[in-house]
Formats: structure tokens, sequence, C-alpha cells
């Protein structure tokens, strides 16, 4: 069949076939194909944080990773009581919730000019937007308060939203329609952060230097004022309560606070180190079946971590344009080291000594190369699951959950790769890489199709690569780093509301409220 030589519309000059060829070549995909699939930019592309993320969410109640401010709980629950006291309906509860919102965040905005503000604290939510309102003088608290494009909060209940499951599991909230709950006291809280609500229900606008001198209910002011310690009470948990959202609260932070009276914590990861390693965790009279969970699930933390990065490296190969799945395994295979499997793991360094207490091994390989590096900590992991015989055992429990359970030994898992390193030991590590990268592609293609949805319109797509007809595009960057265990927001509840302090020499230890771990 002949091809047409020209193209015809109205008044459209003959174009020769090669120019229309040419103006092809620009074109992905075929033309008559209704190109209307959004691809966004997936979160988590291999998902292999799901078991993580359930265990640290059991394990650690009442914050998130998105709680970051303390006395948020304590203004959310006195707006709950006034919105009651007042006989408010859902309407006016919700318009005085974002009007507090504001005022609240002007004030601690007013303090942090002050010399007596603490700079280290977090800012007040929605602090970018409300310094726009304040660029042409007083915010307006109708108008910020307002809803659509531009306001203070885009969600109808301001920050509330991702404050209220902890705010609930904290006693700050009751579950269900906007009260407080059994943590609230009035009396106190009202005498501390009262004023808050009464100017947002009568003050029609405000600037910085109308509340210059409610200093006191700052943000930064949670670690000595009395609603501080009606939330460092919450936030320490009672650790003696075995199995409730007090217990596990308080042995966790019970925990942070041995790790600091036993070792240097300058950092997290100086945190992780010791919860993975230190003989204390086991030892220390304290210890609990929580200790030991935790001891687990920061040891699967690492192999999240190590299959996030070895993901990560393996897309940057895409940075020059689309490879083919085996183009691409090629190049990983390339950045590995020689020999066998069975030789790579053999020459890693021991998980645990004689006496099976666990050793340092992912620290000692920490100067290795990537993508070498990744690969040792997933078979240090497996490593580990393998000498945890006890199926019932706390520690494996949270490295791994229960026997039978589909997280136990889902694609990736540690029990996974245990079982991979037997059944290609004697192959080289280079071909093994090889098909690990297509582990790996087909993998998050097969998580994208399960979060891809339709909107009106457009089909979903939550990515970072795209796999297509064998041919793997990069779309998005690499999602990188140590998964969140939610440790960050827990210390700095802690330390906002003074149960911990960081010493001048940025140290972690106990603040003046560090009394109630004891």
């Amino acid at each position: 069949m002949t091809s047409p030589q020209v193209i015809r519309g109205d008044d459209q000059t003959a174009k020769t076939e090669e120019s229309v060829l040419d103006g092809l070549a620009n074109v992905e995909g075929p033309g008559w194909v209704d190109h209307s699939s959004d691809p966004i930019q997936g979160l988590f592309p291999l998902a292999v944080e799901q078991f993580l993320n359930a265990a640290v969410a059991v394990n650690v109640p009442g914050v998130t990773t998105v709680t970051n401010t303390a006395r948020y709980y304590a203004l959310h629950a006195l707006i709950a009581d006034e919105a009651q006291r007042r006989r408010l309906d859902g309407g006016q509860a919700r318009n005085l919730l974002r009007r507090t919102e504001i005022v609240y965040a002007l004030i601690c905005m007013s303090h942090q000019q002050s010399d007596g503000h603490d700079s280290w604290y977090p800012a007040a939510h929605g602090r970018d937007r409300i310094l726009s309102f304040l660029s042409s003088g007083q915010v307006d608290l109708d108008d910020a308060a307002g809803m659509g494009p531009g306001k203070y909060a885009n969600a109808a209940t301001g920050f509330l939203g991702p404050y209220f499951g902890s705010e609930v599991s904290l006693g700050w909230l009751a579950d269900g329609p906007l009260s407080p709950g059994p943590a609230y006291d009035r009396p106190v809280v009202h005498r501390e952060l009262g004023p808050v609500v009464d100017l947002a229900a009568t003050t029609s606008s405000l600037g910085l230097a109308d509340v210059a001198d409610l200093g006191s209910m700052c943000l930064c002011r949670a670690a000595t004022s009395d609603d501080g310690g009606l939330l460092a009470e919450r936030f320490a948990g009672r650790p003696d309560e075995a199995g409730t959202v007090a217990g596990n609260i308080g042995q966790l932070m019970r925990l942070f606070a041995t790790a600091m009276g036993s070792s240097e914590v300058r950092t997290e990861r100086d945190l992780g180190a010791f919860v993975m390693f230190s003989p204390v965790v086991v030892d220390d009279p304290r210890s609990t079946e929580i200790w030991l969970r935790w001891r687990g699930i920061r040891t699967r933390a690492a192999s999240v971590a190590a299959w996030r990065e070895l993901f990560a490296h393996t897309c940057r190969y895409l940075n020059g344009g689309p490879l083919t799945v085996d183009q691409l395994g090629r190049l990983l295979a390339e950045d590995m080291p020689a020999g066998t499997l069975a030789d790579f793991v053999a020459g890693l360094p021991p998980v645990v000594d004689a006496h099976g207490a666990p050793l340092p091994a992912e620290l000692e390989i920490a100067d290795r190369p990537s993508p070498e590096r990744h690969l040792a900590t997933l078979a240090l992991g497996a490593m580990r699951f393998r000498l945890l015989h006890d199926t019932s055992g706390p520690v494996r429990l949270g490295l791994a959950g229960p026997p039978g359970h589909r997280f136990e030994s889902e694609e990736l898992s540690p029990q996974w790769v245990s079982n991979v390193l037997s059944d290609w030991g004697a192959r080289p590590v280079a071909e093994f890489a090889r098909w690990l990268a297509s582990v790996m592609v087909n993998r998050a293609h097969r998580v994208t199709m399960s979060k891809s949805y339709w909107r009106p319109g457009r089909y979903v797509m939550p990515l970072r690569i795209l796999l297509q007809d064998d041919l793997v595009v990069k779309m998005h960057g690499e999602a990188t780093g140590e998964p969140p265990l939610r440790w960050t927001q827990l210390l700095s509840m802690g330390r906002q509301t003074g149960i911990f302090s960081v010493s001048d020499a940025g140290v972690w230890e106990l603040g003046p409220r560090g009394y109630l771990l004891e």
C-alpha cells in the first residue's frame, strides 16, 4: 500500500511525506490514543514499607509523621471544649477552629521575633500563608479563615485533620464529633491558652504587635507551661501498663531515655544503633517485649532502607534515557563485585557473637560503595532472620511479623531474601543483580497498577518509573532514605514538653520532666 504523499486541510499548504514523518518523530505513542493518564509521583514504589508501617503504628501511638507540634494537642481540645460551651453547630465550630489556629500562629510568629524564643521549635502551622496576609497589613480573620485558594489552610478543618487520630489516641479529643477527651483539663488549659480562642471569637483583624504580650502561649513555652506538663504526662505514657496505648508509648520513651543514659545519642542514627546492637536493650532490668520488638522493627527498617536505596541506584541509570529491563540489569551487574553470591555472603561480617548477641555488622559495611552496600545490608537482614529460631519471639515478630502472615514471606521480605540467597548461592553476583533488577522493575510496575485509579477524565498512576513494552522510563525522582519510624516526631514531642533536652554539645539527655520516665 502506497503511503499518502500529502496531508491537506483548510488552506493548508501541502506537506511532503518526509516532513510529516519528521513530525511524527516527536509523537509518543499512536496519535489516536486518548492521552488522558496522569502519572503522579508515587510515595512507595516498591511497597516494601507495608509491614514496617503497620508495626510502627501499633508500637508508637500518639504521633504520626505529620504531627510535629505538641501544644496543638491542647489547643485543639480547648477549641472543642469552647465550641461545645458556646453551643456552636458544625459550621460555626469549624470557623472557630480556623480563626483560632490563625490567631495562635500569629502569637507564635510574634514571639519568634523576641529574644526569648527557642528557635529550634517548629513553626506554627499556616505560617507561610499568614505571612502573605501580613504583607498588606493586619490579618483579616474572616478573609484568612475562609475557604478557597490562598487561605491559611486548604482543609475545611484547618490543621486538625493530621492531628485528630493522635489526639484521640492520647485522650485529648474524644472519638467522633469534635469534643474534648479525658486528658483535657479545662482549668489548666483554659488558663494557659484561653485568650487565643477569645481573640479568635471577638476580633476581626490582628497584627503581630497586637499579640506581642501573649508570648507565654507560644509553642516554645510548652516545656515550662502547665498545659505542657499535661502534654508531657501523655507523651511519657505509663510504661508499666503493658498492651495499652499508654504502655506502648511509655515503653518506647523509656527506651529512648535508657539509650540517652547509656550511650552518646546525637542523632536518630545513634539511637537506632543502640536499639539494634546494645546489650542494654536485653540486660536492663526494665527491658520488656516492646524493647525487643523494637529491635526487630529497627532491623527491618535497615532492610527497607536498603531496598529503597538499591532501587534508587538502579533508577539513576535511567537519567540518560529509557532502557530495556535487560540493559538496566546489565548496568546494575557492572557495579557489583566479582565472585559467587555465596562467596559474597560468606565475606560479610558476623551478625551475632558466640552467645547470640547482635553485632554491628551493618555499621561495619557502611563504607562499601553503592550498590554493593545495599545488597550486603539485605543479606545481613536475611542472616538475622535465619538466626531467629523462635517464631513467636518479640524480636522476630518485629522483624517479620507472625508466622504464616503474608508479611513474613512476601516478596522482598527478609525471609524471601534468605530463600533467594540460598537458591542463587552458586551463581555470580552479577547474574543475581541482573535478575534482581527485573524483580524490582516488575514489582514497581505491579505496585503502580494496584494503586492506579480513575477520576473524572483522568487515569491516575502513582509511579517513579513506567514499564512499557519492556522499556523502562524514569518519570520522577528516586525515593531514598530511612523509612519513617515516627521517632523523630516522638523525640521532638518529648523535647518540646521538657521530657528530653539537648545539651550545648548536641547530646540528647533527660529534661526537667524526665522523671516521668523513671
